[in-house]
């Protein structure tokens, strides 16, 4: 992997020191991956349009290969975007290329057949009306009139209220999900850093100034634990990535033994605390450091539970069912309210767009059920890498403040 030099602003925001001067495993500069020349998916901008086209590598549906671009990680000029008073415009002109509507093409297209259909079927029965609107006889004058394809509104009327709450407890439960995952890896950075600050401040002052700045293999043990969360929680398409950057960063010997656990996190977890435990510091203060690695086993313990742990199918099951049925339906009960339009053809795009809608709430439920996969883990991961080398390089400089 070739590295480029800090950028300009990240320089301003902190001193770097030379890359010579992070003792760690050879050829490794002690920058975070998000350094290199090539852009990271959760680095795009958050408030972008998703690319129109998508490799989703053969079977993989559109759904699925788009979510590495949810990846929001915001900044100010995003925040001054996302209050635009143009905001409703721009959101309205990309309604047709939205993520979700493209991921929803075959259920949409089921409704608008449906609404074809209907139409064409009952012009059949009924007799179509020319351009002159002038009625044609029917096309099939001998069938009889309860083949109609038309059902009464009344029902969908009295399911919509049911419908309605079924989708607002979805998609709230799925919304906690995605809260609680984030608040549990806000804790993992958290406490990854307090463990790497409070071993740069306690450590004995008799020492060389380099390790009382900090101790470069505990930032690397701080680093392993949330990049092996981040694996646990990803598909396999991340083995590769999670090999390298643990050899680069910790060497043979620490990455072998953490791809070959039966847990990653687990193991990383365990490795942070025999680490810290070897650090030269009196007993009260590494009860105090101790904490820090309790509330992160508390944390895999979330996200563990988050991973292995849908909303019960049977509550998703049965609203998709509900809305299915619901929604392909829907053009039989609208053939009657549009019978003022040129052959009833308006109900073909209203039955089309309450689709869009209708099934598009589902749809964002189905996505944040998961969470993790549209979290930018990689980059909190590296707010951990990248904060470690800030305590290392302006501990001493601390130390001799407080002397």
């Amino acid at each position: 992997m070739h590295h480029l030099p800090p950028s300009s602003s990240r320089a301003s925001r902190r001193r770097a020191a030379p890359p010579s001067a992070l003792p760690g495993p050879a050829g490794f500069n002690g920058r975070s991956a998000d350094d290199d020349a090539v852009p990271d998916p959760d680095s795009l901008s958050p408030t972008c349009a998703l690319p129109l086209r998508i490799d989703t590598d053969g079977d993989l549906p559109y759904s699925e290969a788009s979510r590495r671009y949810r990846r929001t990680v915001y900044r100010h000029d995003d925040w001054l975007t996302h209050r635009s008073s143009t905001r409703l415009f721009g959101n309205l002109s990309g309604t047709l290329t939205s993520g979700v509507v493209r991921s929803l093409l075959t259920e949409v297209a089921a409704v608008a057949t449906i609404a074809t259909f209907t139409c064409a079927w009952n012009a059949s029965l009924l007799g179509p009306v020319d351009f002159r609107d002038v009625a044609r006889d029917p096309l099939f004058p001998t069938l009889p009139r309860f083949l109609l394809m038309q059902l009464p509104a009344l029902p969908f009327t009295l399911a919509s209220p049911a419908l309605g709450l079924l989708l607002v407890f979805r998609t709230n439960a799925s919304y906690a999900r995605w809260v609680e995952s984030r608040v549990a890896w806000g804790r993992v950075v958290s406490h990854c850093r307090n463990v790497m600050r409070q071993s740069s401040l306690w450590l004995n002052v008799d020492r060389e100034p380099f390790v009382v700045a900090g101790s470069p293999e505990l930032r690397g043990k701080a680093w392993a634990f949330p990049r092996c969360l981040a694996s646990h929680v990803s598909g396999p398409e991340d083995e590769v990535a999670l090999a390298r950057e643990l050899r680069l960063r910790l060497g043979e010997k620490d990455a072998a033994r953490l791809l070959t656990a039966p847990n990653r996190p687990l193991q990383a977890l365990a490795d942070l605390s025999y680490c810290m435990n070897n650090l030269p510091i009196d007993e009260k203060r590494r009860v105090e450091m101790d904490k820090s690695i309790i509330l992160l086993g508390d944390a895999l313990e979330t996200c563990e539970r988050i991973f292995t742990s849908p909303v019960p199918l049977v509550y998703t099951r049965h609203t998709a069912r509900f809305l299915s049925f619901w929604l392909l339906l829907l053009p039989l009960a609208l053939w009657e309210p549009f019978g003022s339009s040129w052959n009833h053809v308006a109900m073909i795009p209203s039955a089309t767009l309450v689709a869009i809608f209708f099934f598009g709430i589902e749809e964002l439920a189905v996505q944040l059920e998961e969470p993790f996969s549209i979290l930018p883990l990689k980059r909190l991961c590296d707010n951990v890498w990248d904060g470690g080398a800030f305590i290392l390089y302006s501990g001493s400089h601390t130390t001799a403040f407080a002397m």
